[in-house]
């Protein structure tokens, strides 16, 4: 099999919130440190015979939910071939674009929209947004590791009985009352987390990449990637975000 990862960018110049971007950026520097060739693909919604099967890594950036009909309607006959395809190859999906995924979205002026249904979740828009830190811990690809970034809270995520991608040591994650983050389907990742999470989390690009090899039978890179920089990073999140949750508790007993 060739040493090329093909990367399929799904519509950058409609879903482009957040400088989700990054994560691309993030998987093709990993793949030529491995020396490989890297193709990045844009799918816009004039692409015509769009084929998940032809791609090594799929990426869904958030956008406006506006845009979410016209989108469902493009990837609609592709359903097969996306539930087919994150059985094994890794699909990165972020933010808000989860809905386009799941059962349906509601939206804030109370109507609804009917999602692709690869996932059995539901999605609600929320009519005031935040925004904070996001921790949590999870599992991909046989490894377990922890996650940082932030997160936008434009929405709740209702994911029932499918499992999360995490389970949240701080922030908001799906509702803000459990302890979930994101759903996990195959090999697909859909999660709130912003940052980018594999410009931040190198770890998790590093499996990503692992699992594109596998898939294609390229030996894994024995030269490991120096993450120093971003483990010092984490370690002082993780001390910023503790004294954060410290000085909230001292408030909230104060009052």
């Amino acid at each position: 099999m060739t040493n090329s990862l093909k990367i399929g960018w799904l519509f950058p110049n409609t879903l482009n919130l957040h400088g989700e971007r990054g994560n691309i950026l993030a998987i093709k520097a990993e793949g030529i440190r491995r020396g490989c060739g890297v193709e990045v693909h844009k799918i816009t919604l004039d692409t015509q015979d769009f084929n998940p099967m032809d791609y090594d890594f799929l990426f869904c950036a958030p956008g406006e939910m506006v845009h979410f009909p016209e989108i469902i309607r493009f990837l609609t006959p592709c359903k097969e071939e996306l539930l087919a395809y994150i059985e094994n190859r890794p699909m990165l999906v972020t933010g808000t674009s989860i809905g386009l995924f799941g059962a349906e979205i509601i939206r804030s002026e109370e109507y609804t929209i009917a999602g692709l249904g690869i996932l059995k979740i539901k999605c609600s828009e929320n009519k005031a947004v935040y925004g904070d830190d996001l921790l949590f811990t999870c599992h991909y690809n046989d490894k377990e590791m922890s996650i940082i970034g932030s997160q936008i809270q434009m929405m709740n995520l209702d994911i029932f009985e499918e499992p999360p991608f995490g389970h949240l040591n701080y922030g908001y994650g799906n509702t803000g009352k459990t302890k979930k983050e994101g759903v996990i389907k195959g090999k697909g990742i859909f999660t709130n987390t912003l940052g980018p999470i594999l410009v931040c989390n190198p770890w998790l690009t590093e499996e990503i990449v692992n699992l594109i090899e596998a898939n294609k039978n390229i030996s894994l890179c024995q030269i490991k990637r120096d993450n120093t920089l971003e483990e010092k990073s984490l370690i002082t999140k993780v001390d910023f975000i503790k004294n954060k949750e410290t000085a909230l508790t001292n408030t909230t007993l104060s009052e």
